[in-house]
């Protein structure tokens, strides 16, 4: 038997949906708009930059998805500090 009685909290949960998206959105265009060279100006230590440069290797080959994680895989240990600055850099 179905329930015909409206759920007291449908509009809430909307509302909710439609924040998080905006939130969201928000933070993804600001991700989307820092280029590799803009990135590379907020690491000055040249390791990290070789790193950097080694990161966007990987995520612009022409390979596909799981070889690109692979290849992250395999070079975590290198690349990791480089991976935290730039994602601490984009928040």
């Amino acid at each position: 038997m179905p329930n015909d009685t409206p759920n007291p909290f449908d509009d809430t949960a909307e509302e909710a949906a439609a924040a998080t998206d905006h939130a969201l959105a928000g933070e993804e265009a600001k991700v989307k708009t820092v280029s590799w060279d803009e990135m590379r100006k907020k690491l000055p230590n040249p390791v990290d930059q070789k790193n950097l440069d080694q990161l966007i290797q990987i995520v612009n080959g022409a390979t596909d998805h799981n070889q690109k994680v692979a290849a992250l895989i395999s070079n975590v240990q290198k690349l990791g500090g480089v991976i935290v600055k730039v994602l601490s850099n984009v928040r």
